[in-house]
């Protein structure tokens, strides 16, 4: 950790985690609703690649995946890994929810909806070691009026998007593991 505050003396580490959280509900909502504009600027691409593809696949067999009852128990930072380019920092969050299938009626498909579990989730957050400092509050890059990036990473003025991974972490991958 002191290593990482010589490089990034900004860094809180409640305040990560509470992001870490953030980030992940909004990405499970986003699959869920089947619409990751919500939540791109906070993935990198390859993840977004990723997740686009799922949410296509949902689409194409007209199922809709529920996150029911979600929450995250617990989350803590695993490991931090600097090198020239990158601060990576590497988080466990155990979440609970039930996750079952409907159809575009509604009706339940499969899956567990009757009680929650709980998962293993394996987060990679990375920032660029050279990235711009934003500050609190988050100027749009091509008109310069206040944005707020956990809207949606959209500037609602001019309509430009917001690249988080210039400014801030962003996650980078997800493995998910059954308790």
């Amino acid at each position: 950790m002191d290593e990482l505050l010589k490089i990034d003396s900004s860094f809180n580490e409640e305040m990560f985690i509470t992001k870490v959280n953030n980030i992940f509900i909004k990405l499970m909502n986003a699959i869920m609703f089947k619409d990751l504009d919500s939540v791109k600027h906070f993935l990198n691409d390859e993840l977004e690649a990723k997740y686009k593809v799922v949410i296509d696949d949902l689409k194409s067999r007209g199922l809709t995946e529920v996150y029911d009852e979600l929450n995250v128990k617990n989350t803590f930072i695993r490991d931090i890994h600097i090198n020239d380019e990158y601060i990576v920092i590497d988080v466990d969050l155990i979440s609970r929810y039930m996750d079952y299938f409907i159809d575009s009626d509604g009706n339940y498909v499969s899956g567990i909806n009757d009680h929650r579990i709980e998962k293993l989730n394996r987060l990679t957050f990375m920032k660029k070691i050279d990235g711009r400092n934003a500050g609190i509050v988050r100027k749009c890059p091509a008109c310069g009026s206040s944005i707020d990036v956990n809207n949606n990473g959209k500037c609602n003025y001019c309509g430009a998007i917001y690249n988080n991974e210039d400014y801030d972490y962003v996650l980078s991958n997800i493995v998910t593991f059954d308790e």
